[in-house]
């Protein structure tokens, strides 16, 4: 179990560093990938649509009244819009299926927004809403694009940082011998779910994994 839970969590590391530079490039109109959002769910159809690619310029489909800037009623606005759409959706999962929310029933779903839900802050989102007061640096009561860029490129660094301390704890402990490589031995020990892939990620054939070999191969998100 401690073998299965290390490899789960280098693997995650690895993810979270990466997701910095991803979700620069990252779709913000595509179900369930928005990089920022107010409430963790894509706000396809409300509003304007900003340039493809941008998490940042697409909230400018949040700018209802095209002022240039999203207030903090718009940012509730497109909450409640994306909380209706999940509502739909889960309606229309459970007249598929045949099956009622039965909410004494321990297998139930939650709701993927709100307090406990596991899309409450989108992972790697900004919840506009709960953040507004920070994003909103000159206190006006609106959201610009320079003021949500500057916290977008903050949070992006802190979840870069956050990658990389955590892929340099896990690292560490799966190291047994602490030469700063990883034997197809400790591999196979510490990670084991990294060990289908030792060969193709030992780019140079010398039978250990370096801290660049590994990071190099982390996944793309």
């Amino acid at each position: 179990m401690h073998k299965t839970l290390l490899s789960a969590a280098l693997l995650a590391a690895l993810t979270l560093a990466a997701a910095g530079t991803a979700s620069a490039r990252s779709p913000a109109v595509a179900d369930g990938a928005t990089p920022i959002a107010t409430d963790g769910a894509p706000h396809r159809g409300h509003g304007r649509h900003g340039p493809p690619g941008d998490p940042v310029d697409a909230l400018a489909r949040l700018d209802t009244d095209g002022d240039g800037r999203i207030s903090h009623a718009e940012a509730e606005a497109a909450r409640q819009a994306g909380q209706a759409r999940r509502e739909a959706r889960q309606a229309a999962r459970q007249a598929r299926d045949g099956e009622a929310a039965r909410p004494s029933d321990p297998g139930a779903r939650k709701p993927h927004g709100g307090p406990g839900g596991p899309h409450a802050r989108g992972g790697r989102g900004i919840d506009l809403v709960a953040d507004f007061a920070a994003i909103d640096r000159d206190g006006d009561g609106f959201l610009t694009r320079s003021e949500l860029r500057r916290w977008h490129d903050a949070k992006r660094a802190e979840r870069r940082a956050e990658g990389e301390r955590r892929f340099d704890a896990m690292f560490r402990e799966a190291d047994l011998n602490g030469d700063g490589r990883l034997s197809r031995v400790e591999v196979d020990e510490k990670l084991p779910r990294l060990a289908a892939r030792f060969a193709w990620l030992d780019e140079n054939r010398d039978g250990t994994l370096s801290r660049e070999e590994l990071q190099a191969g982390r996944p793309q998100r």
